[in-house]
Parts: C-alpha cells; structure tokens; sequence
C-alpha cells in the first residue's frame, strides 16, 4: 500500500498530478503490450513447434503490438528526457538555453499535433475502407493518431509547466 505522504503526486500543483496520472496510465499500457507481445510469441512459436498448428491472427497482432510498444516509448522517451539534437545548445548560455525551452516545447506540440491531426484523418479513411473482417487490424492502428495526441499532450504540459530541474550536461 502506498503511503500518502510519501505518494510521488503529494504537493504538487494539478498540472503536474495529471502528468503523473497519465505517465503512470502510458507505462502501464506499455508493460501490459510488452507483456502480451512476450507471452504470444511464446504460444505462437509452442503451438508451431510441438502442434504444427498457428494461431490465427497471431502474426498481425504481433506486428500491431510492436507498434503500440513501439510508439509508448516514445512517448516515455519524451516524458523523460526529450531526445534533442541542438549543436548550437551545447555553445550557448545556460540562461537562453532555459529561456528558449518552453517556445521548443510549444513547437514540438504544434508539430506533433498536426501530425495527430492528419493521422486522425488517415486512421478515419482507413476504418472507413477496411472489411467486417479486417475492422480488428483497423481498431489496432488506432495507436498512431493516439500517440502523437499523447506526445503533443506532453509538449503542451512541459509548455505550462515549465522544463524539469535536470543538472544539464555540456
């Protein structure tokens, strides 16, 4: 049982309660994929070996599964530690480092929101045009427009909130 005084969400403002919330909901998601993608694998390659059987669907699930673990680490790669590729950062003072974090997160949110913007459309069209049969396969790449709402969801909370206190490396 977790103790509430010492509860990691404990004295923080709502805005930092809710990105806990959520990267507490994402990691879960992604053990749980990472989990399912093991133990189906494992089934999948018993029921070929011992069975000469398959189990249907097994591969496209797979694959989709990837992508789902695949995407939710991304967004925990940016909740962490935003991989950045800045030659000019590493020359420049500390303070216009910190002053030009929050319009670079705000950036980043647009572009990851245009990119949800337009998966959205393309996941649309692709439910939309996809057989009775296939509508699971669909159902699964909902992940794509997902994530990137998450990632802009991230951006725009480290936007409002403000950079992490990181010891900064040169």
């Amino acid at each position: 049982m977790i103790d509430p005084a010492t509860h990691p969400a404990r004295n923080r403002s709502w805005k930092a309660k809710l990105e806990y919330y959520f990267t507490r909901t994402e990691s879960a998601i992604a053990i749980g994929g990472l989990v399912l993608l093991l133990l189906l694998s494992l089934a999948e390659i018993v029921a070929r070996n011992l069975f000469h059987t398959a189990i249907p669907g097994a591969d496209i699930l797979d694959r989709n599964l990837v992508l789902w673990i695949s995407f939710l680490g991304a967004v925990m790669a940016v909740r962490e530690r935003h991989i950045k590729i800045d030659v000019v950062a590493a020359w420049m003072p500390d303070i216009w480092r910190r002053r030009l974090e929050r319009p670079i997160f705000f950036f980043s949110a647009l572009v990851c929101g245009t990119m949800f913007w337009s998966s959205t459309h393309f996941w649309i069209e692709e439910w939309r045009h996809s057989s009775d049969a296939d509508k699971w396969i669909a159902a699964m790449s909902i992940i794509i427009p997902l994530c990137f709402f998450l990632l802009a969801s991230h951006f725009v909370m480290r936007f409002l909130i403000g950079p992490r206190s990181v010891k900064r490396e040169p």
